[in-house]
Protein backbone atom coordinates (compact mmCIF):
# COMPACT_ATOMS: atom_id res chain seq x y z
CA UNK A 1 0.00 0.00 0.00
CA UNK A 2 1.69 3.23 -1.12
CA UNK A 3 1.04 6.65 0.36
CA UNK A 4 -1.41 7.73 -2.36
CA UNK A 5 -3.49 4.59 -1.80
CA UNK A 6 -3.42 5.24 1.94
CA UNK A 7 -4.73 8.78 1.42
CA UNK A 8 -7.52 7.61 -0.89
CA UNK A 9 -8.58 4.76 1.39
CA UNK A 10 -11.56 5.62 3.63
CA UNK A 11 -10.81 5.73 7.37
CA UNK A 12 -11.23 2.53 9.37
CA UNK A 13 -14.62 2.32 11.07
CA UNK A 14 -14.66 -1.00 12.93
CA UNK A 15 -12.04 -2.40 15.33
CA UNK A 16 -11.33 -5.14 12.79
CA UNK A 17 -10.56 -2.59 10.08
CA UNK A 18 -8.69 -0.40 12.54
CA UNK A 19 -6.29 -3.08 13.77
CA UNK A 20 -5.73 -4.45 10.29
CA UNK A 21 -4.98 -0.95 9.04
CA UNK A 22 -2.58 -0.40 11.93
CA UNK A 23 -0.69 -3.58 11.09
CA UNK A 24 -0.53 -2.61 7.41
CA UNK A 25 0.82 0.84 8.25
CA UNK A 26 3.49 -0.56 10.53
CA UNK A 27 4.51 -3.11 7.91
CA UNK A 28 4.68 -0.37 5.26
CA UNK A 29 6.90 1.75 7.50
CA UNK A 30 9.32 -1.12 7.85
CA UNK A 31 9.21 -1.81 4.11
CA UNK A 32 10.26 1.81 3.54
CA UNK A 33 13.15 1.32 5.92
CA UNK A 34 14.27 -1.83 4.13
CA UNK A 35 14.05 0.02 0.80
CA UNK A 36 16.38 2.66 2.21
CA UNK A 37 19.00 -0.01 2.79
CA UNK A 38 18.47 -1.46 -0.66
CA UNK A 39 19.07 1.86 -2.45
CA UNK A 40 22.58 2.20 -3.94
CA UNK A 41 24.72 4.97 -2.47
CA UNK A 42 24.79 8.03 -4.73
CA UNK A 43 28.55 8.42 -4.74
CA UNK A 44 29.66 4.84 -5.26
CA UNK A 45 26.91 3.81 -7.65
CA UNK A 46 27.00 0.24 -6.32
CA UNK A 47 24.55 -1.81 -4.32
CA UNK A 48 24.76 -1.36 -0.57
CA UNK A 49 26.06 -4.49 1.22
CA UNK A 50 23.23 -6.35 2.88
CA UNK A 51 20.60 -5.50 0.26
CA UNK A 52 19.32 -9.07 0.04
CA UNK A 53 19.21 -9.38 3.81
CA UNK A 54 17.32 -6.10 4.11
CA UNK A 55 14.75 -7.16 1.53
CA UNK A 56 14.29 -10.55 3.20
CA UNK A 57 13.87 -8.83 6.53
CA UNK A 58 11.28 -6.43 5.15
CA UNK A 59 9.20 -9.24 3.66
CA UNK A 60 9.43 -11.33 6.81
CA UNK A 61 8.39 -8.47 9.05
CA UNK A 62 5.53 -7.52 6.73
CA UNK A 63 4.27 -11.12 6.91
CA UNK A 64 4.47 -11.03 10.70
CA UNK A 65 2.42 -7.86 10.93
CA UNK A 66 -0.08 -9.22 8.42
CA UNK A 67 -0.56 -12.24 10.68
CA UNK A 68 -1.01 -9.94 13.63
CA UNK A 69 -3.55 -7.87 11.74
CA UNK A 70 -5.61 -10.97 10.93
CA UNK A 71 -5.59 -12.10 14.56
CA UNK A 72 -6.56 -8.64 15.75
CA UNK A 73 -9.30 -8.37 13.15
CA UNK A 74 -10.81 -11.72 14.11
CA UNK A 75 -10.72 -10.77 17.78
CA UNK A 76 -12.35 -7.40 17.25
CA UNK A 77 -15.01 -8.81 14.97
CA UNK A 78 -16.02 -11.44 17.52
CA UNK A 79 -16.12 -8.81 20.26
CA UNK A 80 -18.79 -6.78 18.48
CA UNK A 81 -20.69 -9.73 17.01
CA UNK A 82 -21.19 -11.40 20.41
CA UNK A 83 -22.36 -8.35 22.33
CA UNK A 84 -26.14 -7.94 22.13
CA UNK A 85 -27.61 -4.70 20.87
CA UNK A 86 -28.91 -3.91 24.35
CA UNK A 87 -25.39 -4.17 25.74
CA UNK A 88 -24.08 -1.76 23.13
CA UNK A 89 -26.88 0.65 23.96
CA UNK A 90 -26.14 0.39 27.70
CA UNK A 91 -22.47 1.05 27.07
CA UNK A 92 -23.33 4.23 25.22
CA UNK A 93 -23.89 5.14 21.60
CA UNK A 94 -20.49 6.76 21.10
CA UNK A 95 -18.42 4.57 23.40
CA UNK A 96 -17.13 2.08 20.86
CA UNK A 97 -16.37 4.74 18.28
CA UNK A 98 -14.50 6.76 20.91
CA UNK A 99 -12.45 3.71 21.90
CA UNK A 100 -11.69 3.09 18.24
CA UNK A 101 -10.48 6.67 17.82
CA UNK A 102 -8.24 6.38 20.87
CA UNK A 103 -6.75 3.14 19.62
CA UNK A 104 -6.34 4.53 16.11
CA UNK A 105 -4.41 7.50 17.53
CA UNK A 106 -2.00 5.17 19.32
CA UNK A 107 -1.43 3.16 16.15
CA UNK A 108 -1.00 6.24 13.97
CA UNK A 109 1.44 7.89 16.37
CA UNK A 110 3.66 4.84 16.52
CA UNK A 111 3.35 4.08 12.80
CA UNK A 112 4.38 7.65 12.06
CA UNK A 113 7.34 7.38 14.41
CA UNK A 114 8.57 4.18 12.82
CA UNK A 115 7.78 5.52 9.38
CA UNK A 116 10.22 8.41 9.95
CA UNK A 117 13.13 6.03 10.52
CA UNK A 118 14.43 6.30 6.94
CA UNK A 119 14.34 10.09 7.19
CA UNK A 120 16.07 10.04 10.59
CA UNK A 121 18.73 7.68 9.26
CA UNK A 122 19.37 9.97 6.31
CA UNK A 123 19.67 12.99 8.61
CA UNK A 124 22.03 11.10 10.88
CA UNK A 125 24.15 9.99 7.93
CA UNK A 126 24.57 13.62 6.87
CA UNK A 127 25.81 14.55 10.34
CA UNK A 128 27.89 11.57 11.40
CA UNK A 129 28.47 9.50 8.26
CA UNK A 130 26.58 6.53 6.83
CA UNK A 131 25.25 3.73 9.01
CA UNK A 132 26.25 0.12 8.41
CA UNK A 133 23.27 -1.29 6.46
CA UNK A 134 24.48 -4.87 6.70
CA UNK A 135 24.67 -4.70 10.48
CA UNK A 136 21.23 -3.10 10.73
CA UNK A 137 19.74 -5.63 8.33
CA UNK A 138 21.01 -8.49 10.51
CA UNK A 139 19.66 -6.79 13.61
CA UNK A 140 16.27 -6.24 12.03
CA UNK A 141 16.08 -9.83 10.88
CA UNK A 142 16.46 -10.94 14.50
CA UNK A 143 13.65 -8.58 15.51
CA UNK A 144 11.37 -9.91 12.78
CA UNK A 145 12.21 -13.48 13.74
CA UNK A 146 11.28 -12.75 17.37
CA UNK A 147 7.94 -11.24 16.39
CA UNK A 148 7.22 -14.10 14.02
CA UNK A 149 8.08 -16.71 16.65
CA UNK A 150 5.83 -14.97 19.17
CA UNK A 151 2.87 -14.99 16.79
CA UNK A 152 3.40 -18.58 15.71
CA UNK A 153 3.50 -19.68 19.36
CA UNK A 154 0.12 -18.08 20.05
CA UNK A 155 -2.96 -19.79 18.71
CA UNK A 156 -5.92 -17.63 17.66
CA UNK A 157 -7.90 -19.04 20.60
CA UNK A 158 -5.52 -17.32 23.01
CA UNK A 159 -6.77 -13.96 21.74
CA UNK A 160 -10.49 -14.72 22.01
CA UNK A 161 -12.19 -14.23 25.39
CA UNK A 162 -15.43 -15.89 26.41
CA UNK A 163 -17.76 -13.15 25.25
CA UNK A 164 -20.80 -15.39 25.52
CA UNK A 165 -20.81 -15.14 29.31
CA UNK A 166 -20.50 -11.35 29.12
CA UNK A 167 -23.39 -11.15 26.67
CA UNK A 168 -25.57 -13.39 28.87
CA UNK A 169 -24.72 -11.30 31.95
CA UNK A 170 -25.72 -8.13 30.12
CA UNK A 171 -29.00 -9.75 29.17
CA UNK A 172 -29.80 -10.84 32.73
CA UNK A 173 -28.85 -7.42 34.16
CA UNK A 174 -31.08 -5.64 31.66
CA UNK A 175 -33.96 -8.04 32.34
CA UNK A 176 -33.72 -7.29 36.07
CA UNK A 177 -32.76 -10.80 37.22
CA UNK A 178 -28.97 -10.86 37.51
CA UNK A 179 -26.92 -13.19 39.66
CA UNK A 180 -24.03 -11.79 41.69
CA UNK A 181 -21.52 -12.86 39.02
CA UNK A 182 -23.59 -11.15 36.33
CA UNK A 183 -23.61 -7.87 38.23
CA UNK A 184 -19.83 -7.99 38.87
CA UNK A 185 -19.09 -8.86 35.26
CA UNK A 186 -21.23 -6.05 33.79
CA UNK A 187 -20.24 -3.40 36.34
CA UNK A 188 -16.53 -4.03 35.90
CA UNK A 189 -16.82 -4.03 32.12
CA UNK A 190 -18.65 -0.69 32.16
CA UNK A 191 -16.21 0.78 34.68
CA UNK A 192 -13.26 -0.23 32.50
CA UNK A 193 -14.95 1.25 29.42
CA UNK A 194 -15.39 4.55 31.26
CA UNK A 195 -11.72 4.48 32.35
CA UNK A 196 -10.61 3.87 28.75
CA UNK A 197 -12.67 6.79 27.52
CA UNK A 198 -11.14 9.05 30.17
CA UNK A 199 -7.48 7.98 30.18
CA UNK A 200 -6.80 6.01 27.00
CA UNK A 201 -7.45 2.65 25.41
CA UNK A 202 -4.57 0.93 27.25
CA UNK A 203 -6.15 1.60 30.68
CA UNK A 204 -8.45 -0.69 32.64
CA UNK A 205 -7.95 0.58 36.20
CA UNK A 206 -8.76 4.08 37.41
CA UNK A 207 -5.43 5.27 38.86
CA UNK A 208 -7.25 7.53 41.33
CA UNK A 209 -9.44 4.74 42.72
CA UNK A 210 -7.23 1.62 42.63
CA UNK A 211 -5.44 1.15 45.94
CA UNK A 212 -1.76 0.15 46.01
CA UNK A 213 1.21 0.39 48.41
CA UNK A 214 -0.40 -0.81 51.66
CA UNK A 215 2.72 -0.85 53.88
CA UNK A 216 3.13 2.23 56.11
CA UNK A 217 6.23 4.31 55.42
CA UNK A 218 7.82 7.54 56.61
CA UNK A 219 9.85 10.16 54.77
CA UNK A 220 13.18 10.21 56.63
CA UNK A 221 15.61 12.07 54.35
CA UNK A 222 15.85 14.30 51.28
CA UNK A 223 18.61 14.92 48.76
CA UNK A 224 17.26 17.71 46.56
CA UNK A 225 14.18 16.24 44.87
CA UNK A 226 15.17 12.70 45.86
CA UNK A 227 13.31 11.28 48.86
CA UNK A 228 14.20 8.38 51.15
CA UNK A 229 11.37 6.41 52.78
CA UNK A 230 11.56 3.90 55.62
CA UNK A 231 8.89 1.20 55.77
CA UNK A 232 7.42 -0.16 58.98
CA UNK A 233 5.05 -2.94 59.92
CA UNK A 234 1.51 -1.91 60.77
CA UNK A 235 1.33 -4.52 63.54
CA UNK A 236 4.71 -4.39 65.33
CA UNK A 237 7.67 -2.04 65.77
CA UNK A 238 10.84 -2.64 63.79
CA UNK A 239 13.43 -4.32 66.04
CA UNK A 240 16.56 -2.28 66.66
CA UNK A 241 18.57 -5.31 65.51
CA UNK A 242 16.84 -5.42 62.09
CA UNK A 243 19.35 -5.03 59.26
CA UNK A 244 18.63 -2.02 57.03
CA UNK A 245 18.44 -2.62 53.27
CA UNK A 246 18.15 0.08 50.61
CA UNK A 247 15.82 -0.58 47.68
CA UNK A 248 16.91 1.22 44.48
CA UNK A 249 14.09 0.97 41.96
CA UNK A 250 13.98 1.79 38.25
CA UNK A 251 13.25 5.24 36.81
CA UNK A 252 10.53 4.29 34.28
CA UNK A 253 7.66 3.18 36.55
CA UNK A 254 6.67 3.89 40.12
CA UNK A 255 8.23 1.63 42.78
CA UNK A 256 5.03 0.43 44.42
CA UNK A 257 5.28 -2.77 42.38
CA UNK A 258 7.57 -3.76 45.28
CA UNK A 259 4.67 -3.09 47.66
CA UNK A 260 1.60 -3.78 45.54
CA UNK A 261 -0.96 -5.46 47.80
CA UNK A 262 -1.05 -7.42 51.07
CA UNK A 263 0.34 -10.85 50.21
CA UNK A 264 1.88 -9.47 47.02
CA UNK A 265 4.42 -7.15 48.61
CA UNK A 266 8.16 -7.73 48.55
CA UNK A 267 8.49 -4.94 51.13
CA UNK A 268 6.06 -6.79 53.42
CA UNK A 269 8.14 -9.95 52.95
CA UNK A 270 11.36 -8.14 53.92
CA UNK A 271 9.72 -6.84 57.10
CA UNK A 272 8.45 -10.32 57.95
CA UNK A 273 12.00 -11.65 57.51
CA UNK A 274 13.37 -9.22 60.08
CA UNK A 275 14.84 -6.66 57.68
CA UNK A 276 14.44 -2.89 57.80
CA UNK A 277 13.64 -1.71 54.23
CA UNK A 278 14.29 1.79 52.91
CA UNK A 279 13.35 2.96 49.39
CA UNK A 280 14.47 5.82 47.16
CA UNK A 281 11.88 7.90 45.26
CA UNK A 282 13.55 9.89 42.47
CA UNK A 283 11.24 12.88 42.69
CA UNK A 284 9.35 14.99 40.13
CA UNK A 285 10.77 15.71 36.69
CA UNK A 286 11.12 19.26 35.42
CA UNK A 287 11.40 19.45 31.60
CA UNK A 288 14.59 21.16 30.52
CA UNK A 289 16.34 20.49 33.84
CA UNK A 290 20.07 20.06 33.14
CA UNK A 291 21.17 19.82 36.79
CA UNK A 292 19.55 16.46 37.50
CA UNK A 293 21.93 14.00 35.88
CA UNK A 294 22.86 10.35 36.14
CA UNK A 295 25.88 11.52 38.16
CA UNK A 296 23.67 13.44 40.61
CA UNK A 297 21.50 10.33 41.09
CA UNK A 298 24.62 8.52 42.33
CA UNK A 299 26.16 11.36 44.35
CA UNK A 300 24.61 13.08 46.21
CA UNK A 301 21.48 10.94 45.53
CA UNK A 302 22.18 7.35 46.54
CA UNK A 303 25.28 8.35 48.50
CA UNK A 304 23.35 10.79 50.66
CA UNK A 305 20.69 8.16 51.38
CA UNK A 306 23.27 5.51 52.27
CA UNK A 307 25.07 7.98 54.54
CA UNK A 308 21.79 8.77 56.30
CA UNK A 309 21.16 5.06 56.94
CA UNK A 310 24.73 4.49 58.13
CA UNK A 311 24.54 7.46 60.48
CA UNK A 312 21.09 6.84 61.96
CA UNK A 313 21.30 3.05 62.12
CA UNK A 314 24.96 3.05 63.20
CA UNK A 315 26.13 0.56 60.58
CA UNK A 316 29.33 0.61 58.55
CA UNK A 317 27.85 -0.83 55.36
CA UNK A 318 24.36 -1.14 53.85
CA UNK A 319 22.95 -3.96 51.67
CA UNK A 320 21.48 -2.76 48.34
CA UNK A 321 18.69 -4.19 46.19
CA UNK A 322 18.48 -2.87 42.60
CA UNK A 323 15.62 -3.64 40.20
CA UNK A 324 16.03 -3.12 36.43
CA UNK A 325 17.65 0.30 35.83
CA UNK A 326 17.77 0.68 39.60
CA UNK A 327 20.27 -2.17 39.49
CA UNK A 328 22.48 -0.11 37.16
CA UNK A 329 22.34 2.81 39.57
CA UNK A 330 23.18 0.55 42.51
CA UNK A 331 26.12 -0.92 40.55
CA UNK A 332 27.49 2.53 39.73
CA UNK A 333 27.25 3.50 43.37
CA UNK A 334 28.85 0.27 44.61
CA UNK A 335 31.69 0.74 42.12
CA UNK A 336 32.40 4.22 43.47
CA UNK A 337 31.75 3.51 47.14
CA UNK A 338 32.63 -0.16 47.76
CA UNK A 339 33.47 0.58 51.40
CA UNK A 340 29.82 1.42 52.21
CA UNK A 341 28.05 -1.49 50.44
CA UNK A 342 27.65 -4.72 52.40
CA UNK A 343 26.09 -6.90 49.69
CA UNK A 344 24.16 -6.37 46.46
CA UNK A 345 21.13 -7.93 44.76
CA UNK A 346 20.46 -7.06 41.11
CA UNK A 347 17.18 -8.15 39.54
CA UNK A 348 16.61 -8.03 35.74
CA UNK A 349 19.37 -5.44 35.33
CA UNK A 350 20.70 -4.74 31.80
CA UNK A 351 24.50 -4.58 31.70
CA UNK A 352 24.95 -4.47 27.92
CA UNK A 353 22.83 -4.20 24.79
CA UNK A 354 21.03 -7.33 23.63
CA UNK A 355 22.60 -9.12 20.66
CA UNK A 356 19.33 -9.15 18.74
CA UNK A 357 15.57 -8.93 18.97
CA UNK A 358 13.13 -6.06 19.12
CA UNK A 359 14.65 -4.32 22.15
CA UNK A 360 18.09 -4.37 20.53
CA UNK A 361 16.47 -2.73 17.49
CA UNK A 362 14.75 -0.09 19.62
CA UNK A 363 17.89 0.83 21.59
CA UNK A 364 20.33 0.66 18.67
CA UNK A 365 22.57 3.70 18.35
CA UNK A 366 21.64 4.20 14.67
CA UNK A 367 17.88 3.84 15.17
CA UNK A 368 17.07 5.34 18.57
CA UNK A 369 17.36 9.16 18.36
CA UNK A 370 17.65 9.70 22.11
CA UNK A 371 19.39 13.07 21.73
CA UNK A 372 16.69 14.38 19.41
CA UNK A 373 13.92 13.25 21.80
CA UNK A 374 15.54 14.73 24.89
CA UNK A 375 16.47 17.97 23.13
CA UNK A 376 12.93 18.38 21.78
CA UNK A 377 11.05 17.44 24.96
CA UNK A 378 13.51 18.46 27.67
CA UNK A 379 13.11 15.00 29.21
CA UNK A 380 12.23 11.45 28.19
CA UNK A 381 8.41 11.24 28.13
CA UNK A 382 7.24 8.18 30.00
CA UNK A 383 4.35 7.53 27.65
CA UNK A 384 6.67 7.44 24.66
CA UNK A 385 8.38 4.41 26.19
CA UNK A 386 5.02 2.85 27.09
CA UNK A 387 3.52 3.31 23.62
CA UNK A 388 6.70 2.17 21.92
CA UNK A 389 6.65 -1.09 23.86
CA UNK A 390 2.96 -1.48 23.01
CA UNK A 391 3.74 -0.96 19.33
CA UNK A 392 6.67 -3.39 19.40
CA UNK A 393 4.48 -6.23 20.70
CA UNK A 394 0.86 -5.07 20.47
CA UNK A 395 -0.51 -8.60 20.73
CA UNK A 396 0.35 -8.52 24.45
CA UNK A 397 -2.41 -5.92 24.80
CA UNK A 398 -4.85 -8.36 23.20
CA UNK A 399 -3.82 -11.13 25.57
CA UNK A 400 -4.37 -8.70 28.41
CA UNK A 401 -7.86 -7.92 27.08
CA UNK A 402 -8.72 -11.63 27.08
CA UNK A 403 -7.47 -11.98 30.66
CA UNK A 404 -9.66 -9.05 31.67
CA UNK A 405 -12.83 -10.33 29.98
CA UNK A 406 -12.39 -13.89 31.25
CA UNK A 407 -11.70 -12.75 34.83
CA UNK A 408 -14.42 -10.11 35.21
CA UNK A 409 -16.50 -12.06 37.74
CA UNK A 410 -13.52 -13.37 39.75
CA UNK A 411 -12.74 -11.09 42.69
CA UNK A 412 -9.27 -12.57 43.26
CA UNK A 413 -8.26 -12.25 39.61
CA UNK A 414 -9.50 -8.68 39.29
CA UNK A 415 -8.11 -7.76 42.71
CA UNK A 416 -4.62 -8.33 41.30
CA UNK A 417 -5.28 -7.42 37.64
CA UNK A 418 -6.37 -3.83 38.32
CA UNK A 419 -3.44 -2.79 40.60
CA UNK A 420 -0.98 -4.26 38.08
CA UNK A 421 -2.72 -2.36 35.29
CA UNK A 422 -2.49 0.87 37.28
CA UNK A 423 1.25 0.29 37.78
CA UNK A 424 1.84 -0.56 34.10
CA UNK A 425 0.19 2.67 32.97
CA UNK A 426 1.34 5.03 35.73
CA UNK A 427 4.60 5.75 33.96
CA UNK A 428 7.19 8.26 35.11
CA UNK A 429 8.94 10.89 33.00
CA UNK A 430 12.74 10.59 33.17
CA UNK A 431 15.09 13.58 33.50
CA UNK A 432 16.70 14.15 30.12
CA UNK A 433 20.32 14.00 31.25
CA UNK A 434 19.69 10.89 33.34
CA UNK A 435 18.18 9.03 30.40
CA UNK A 436 20.66 10.32 27.82
CA UNK A 437 23.72 9.13 29.73
CA UNK A 438 22.16 5.83 30.80
CA UNK A 439 21.25 4.85 27.23
CA UNK A 440 24.65 5.89 25.92
CA UNK A 441 26.70 4.16 28.64
CA UNK A 442 24.77 0.88 28.65
CA UNK A 443 23.42 0.45 25.12
CA UNK A 444 25.08 2.79 22.62
CA UNK A 445 28.75 2.94 23.66
CA UNK A 446 28.88 -0.16 25.93
CA UNK A 447 31.18 1.77 28.29
CA UNK A 448 29.31 0.48 31.35
CA UNK A 449 30.26 -3.13 30.64
CA UNK A 450 33.87 -2.22 29.94
CA UNK A 451 34.28 -0.21 33.12
CA UNK A 452 34.73 3.12 31.35
CA UNK A 453 31.71 4.93 32.77
CA UNK A 454 32.63 7.92 34.92
CA UNK A 455 30.63 9.66 37.62
CA UNK A 456 31.76 13.23 38.35
CA UNK A 457 34.98 12.41 36.53
CA UNK A 458 35.78 9.36 38.66
CA UNK A 459 35.77 5.82 37.18
CA UNK A 460 32.83 3.56 38.10
CA UNK A 461 34.36 0.20 37.15
CA UNK A 462 32.40 -2.96 38.08
CA UNK A 463 35.74 -4.57 38.96
CA UNK A 464 35.85 -2.29 42.00
CA UNK A 465 32.75 -4.03 43.41
CA UNK A 466 33.95 -6.60 45.93
CA UNK A 467 30.85 -7.23 48.07
CA UNK A 468 28.84 -10.47 47.68
CA UNK A 469 26.58 -10.32 44.62
CA UNK A 470 23.30 -12.10 43.85
CA UNK A 471 22.31 -11.47 40.22
CA UNK A 472 18.90 -12.65 38.99
CA UNK A 473 17.36 -12.52 35.51
CA UNK A 474 14.23 -13.96 33.88
CA UNK A 475 14.36 -16.55 31.12
CA UNK A 476 11.37 -15.06 29.25
CA UNK A 477 12.32 -11.42 29.71
CA UNK A 478 12.31 -9.75 26.28
CA UNK A 479 13.04 -6.33 27.82
CA UNK A 480 16.26 -7.42 29.58
CA UNK A 481 17.34 -10.66 27.89
CA UNK A 482 19.13 -13.25 29.99
CA UNK A 483 22.55 -12.70 28.46
CA UNK A 484 22.31 -8.94 28.91
CA UNK A 485 22.15 -9.51 32.67
CA UNK A 486 24.33 -12.62 33.00
CA UNK A 487 27.56 -10.89 31.94
CA UNK A 488 27.62 -8.89 35.18
CA UNK A 489 29.05 -11.87 37.05
CA UNK A 490 32.09 -11.86 34.76
CA UNK A 491 32.75 -8.17 35.45
CA UNK A 492 32.59 -7.64 39.22
CA UNK A 493 35.54 -8.22 41.53
CA UNK A 494 33.40 -10.05 44.11
CA UNK A 495 34.72 -13.35 45.40
CA UNK A 496 31.18 -14.42 46.34
CA UNK A 497 28.78 -14.09 43.41
CA UNK A 498 25.87 -16.09 42.01
CA UNK A 499 23.78 -15.81 38.87
CA UNK A 500 20.23 -17.18 39.11
CA UNK A 501 18.11 -17.62 35.94
CA UNK A 502 14.41 -17.42 36.81
CA UNK A 503 11.55 -18.94 34.87
CA UNK A 504 9.37 -15.94 34.15
CA UNK A 505 9.13 -12.49 32.60
CA UNK A 506 10.43 -9.04 33.47
CA UNK A 507 7.90 -7.99 36.11
CA UNK A 508 6.34 -11.32 37.11
CA UNK A 509 9.04 -12.05 39.68
CA UNK A 510 7.63 -9.32 41.90
CA UNK A 511 3.99 -10.46 41.70
CA UNK A 512 3.87 -14.14 40.73
CA UNK A 513 3.10 -16.38 43.76
CA UNK A 514 5.40 -19.02 42.25
CA UNK A 515 8.32 -16.63 42.80
CA UNK A 516 7.99 -16.63 46.61
CA UNK A 517 10.97 -19.00 47.09
CA UNK A 518 13.07 -16.45 45.19
CA UNK A 519 11.90 -13.72 47.55
CA UNK A 520 13.19 -15.87 50.41
CA UNK A 521 16.47 -16.45 48.61
CA UNK A 522 16.93 -12.69 48.19
CA UNK A 523 15.94 -11.82 51.76
CA UNK A 524 18.19 -14.57 53.18
CA UNK A 525 21.06 -13.18 51.14
CA UNK A 526 20.40 -9.60 52.29
CA UNK A 527 20.07 -10.69 55.91
CA UNK A 528 23.42 -12.42 56.13
CA UNK A 529 25.81 -10.75 58.55
CA UNK A 530 29.31 -10.19 57.23
CA UNK A 531 32.32 -11.22 59.32
CA UNK A 532 33.57 -8.52 61.65
CA UNK A 533 36.29 -6.50 59.96
CA UNK A 534 37.37 -2.96 59.49
CA UNK A 535 36.05 -1.27 56.37
CA UNK A 536 38.78 -1.32 53.71
CA UNK A 537 40.35 2.03 52.93
CA UNK A 538 38.63 3.75 50.08
CA UNK A 539 40.69 3.59 46.92
CA UNK A 540 39.98 5.36 43.70
CA UNK A 541 41.68 5.16 40.38
CA UNK A 542 43.28 8.48 39.49
CA UNK A 543 41.26 10.63 37.10
CA UNK A 544 42.72 11.45 33.70
CA UNK A 545 45.89 13.55 33.76
CA UNK A 546 44.96 17.14 33.32
CA UNK A 547 44.41 19.55 36.21
CA UNK A 548 44.86 18.32 39.76
CA UNK A 549 42.23 15.79 40.79
CA UNK A 550 39.27 17.61 42.32
CA UNK A 551 38.65 17.14 46.01
CA UNK A 552 35.21 15.68 46.64
CA UNK A 553 34.69 17.44 49.98
CA UNK A 554 35.83 20.93 49.02
CA UNK A 555 35.55 21.69 45.31
CA UNK A 556 37.56 24.65 44.02
CA UNK A 557 35.75 27.92 43.53
CA UNK A 558 36.41 27.74 39.80
CA UNK A 559 36.76 24.39 38.02
CA UNK A 560 39.87 24.01 35.82
CA UNK A 561 39.27 23.99 32.08
CA UNK A 562 37.42 20.85 30.95
CA UNK A 563 37.38 19.43 34.48
CA UNK A 564 34.13 17.97 35.83
CA UNK A 565 32.78 19.42 39.09
CA UNK A 566 32.96 17.39 42.28
CA UNK A 567 30.14 15.16 43.42
CA UNK A 568 28.25 17.67 45.53
CA UNK A 569 27.90 20.18 42.70
CA UNK A 570 25.67 17.67 40.90
CA UNK A 571 22.96 17.99 43.56
CA UNK A 572 19.49 18.43 42.15
CA UNK A 573 17.59 21.40 43.43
Amino acid sequence: MDRDDARDKPPAETPAELWTEGAERMAEAFRQLAATFAAPPAAAGTTVPGTAAARAWGEQLAASFASLGRLQGEFAGRLLENLPAAARERLGVGAFSQLERLARTRWEDEAARFGRLPELLAERAERTGPVDPERLARLMQTAAAELKADLEALSPEQFVPDLGRLAQSFGRVLSGAPAADDRRRVDRFLEAAAVKLRYGSEYYADPTATKVGPTPRDLVHREGRIELYRYRSASRPTPKSARPVLLVYSVINKPYILDLLPGFSFVEHLLDQGLDPYLIEWGPVVPGDRETTLDSYIDPGIHGCVEHIRRTRKVARVPLFGHCIGGNLALLYAAQHPETVDRLVTLTTPVTAADGGVVALWTDRDLFPVDAIVDACGHMPAKLIRYTFMAIKPYYELLKWKMFIDGLADDRTMGLFLPIDRWANENVDIPGEVFRKFIDEVFHSDRFRHGRTKIHGWPADPRAITCPLLNLAATRDWIVPLESARVLNDLVGSAEKEFVPIEGAHVGIMIDPRARPLWTKMSDFLRQTPPARKPPPRKRAAPPKRAAAPKRTAPPKRAPAKARPSGRSGRSS
